[in-house]
């Protein structure tokens, strides 16, 4: 199994999928806001709903490396424990406190775009940290693509040049925290497993969002059976997606995987599309061939000879 994350075929496949299963968050939590009688700007429901949804992540990712993994899997020193903590108060915590706040303070297309910037900005640094991971011509352009897919989808949509610090500027800040999460994914899972670094980060964080939701008044919360299932659900593709995605980036160059991150947009368009009904543009499929070229361009040389580290082991991929 832990060849197929080095293969390109199976590269390509499971970074979509994670792309697509976090883009099925976009109908699903609609969906469960509405279920549960949660307002576009009721921030502190959000974050409770969240923390609910990524504590549950975290515990069913540990069920599945009790049973499925080497049950000696642990962090093994207070250094693990300190990255995992780290990582848990950057990734899930800080990067979704900010980006609730930001998106309820800007206009939906707006916060796309500056969301987005994340992406480009970890093919930028990845360039000035990795040696095998530099910039060139083809990923310059696939770049390109990839951020105009995104632009375009967005187009039209009332993008105002306005700027307030708790709408942009959150927005602004909770890129840069996930920008730092990408750099400690590929740096802590060389000494921690993939599914621990996952699971940790993902309990300590939602701990986190959790206190800051006792704030809220949840008189309004309306407590339903679909919306216990759509919370349920979410939680499984967070677990998911976050296993696969650190165990991507633990074996592969940040800059290469974090591309196929421009398809979540898309995918959540589409999905809306499915489960929704909401309409399909062609500014939808433009974006999308926009963004599988940028994804082709900027991953040519995908699965080409690397050299990583683990455990102080230096190893050819």
């Amino acid at each position: 199994m832990r060849n197929r994350f080095k293969e390109k075929k199976w590269i390509v496949i499971l970074a979509s999928f994670c792309a697509i299963l976090w883009g099925s968050a976009f109908p699903v939590l609609k969906i469960g806001y509405i279920e549960m009688n949660i307002q576009t700007d009721d921030v502190y429901h959000k974050i409770l709903i969240a923390g609910i949804r990524f504590f549950i992540a975290g515990l069913l990712i540990l069920i599945y490396a009790y049973f499925a993994l080497d049950k000696k899997i642990k962090l093994k020193t207070k250094n693990d424990f300190f990255k995992v903590s780290l990582l848990g108060f950057f990734q899930t915590a800080l990067n979704y406190f900010f980006f609730y706040i930001g998106v309820a303070n800007v206009a939906a297309s707006k916060a796309s775009i500056i969301n987005s910037l994340s992406n480009f900005l970890v093919i930028i640094i990845a360039h000035f940290i990795y040696k095998s991971d530099k910039l060139n011509k083809s990923k310059i352009i696939g770049i390109i693509f990839g951020f105009l897919g995104v632009l375009i989808v967005n187009l039209g949509s009332g993008i105002d040049s306005t700027f307030t610090f708790t709408g942009e500027g959150f927005m602004f800040i909770s890129v840069l925290t996930a920008v730092a999460s990408s750099f400690m994914v590929k740096e802590f899972s060389r000494t921690v497993h993939p599914a621990l670094l996952s699971a940790y980060q993902l309990l300590i964080g939602s701990s986190m969002m959790l206190i800051v939701a006792t704030r809220g008044n949840y008189q309004n919360l309306r407590v339903t059976p679909l919306g216990i299932g759509l919370l349920l659900y979410s939680a499984a593709l967070s677990a998911v997606a976050f296993t696969l995605w650190t165990t991507l980036m633990k074996y592969n160059n940040p800059g290469e995987i974090t591309m196929f991150k421009f398809l979540i947009p898309v995918s959540g368009s589409i999905l809306a599309f499915i489960f929704l009904g909401e309409p399909i543009t062609i500014k939808t499929i433009i974006s999308l061939i926009f963004i599988v070229i940028g994804i082709i361009l900027v991953n040519k040389n995908l699965g080409e000879y690397r050299v990583i580290e683990e455990d102080g082991k230096k190893e050819s991929v």
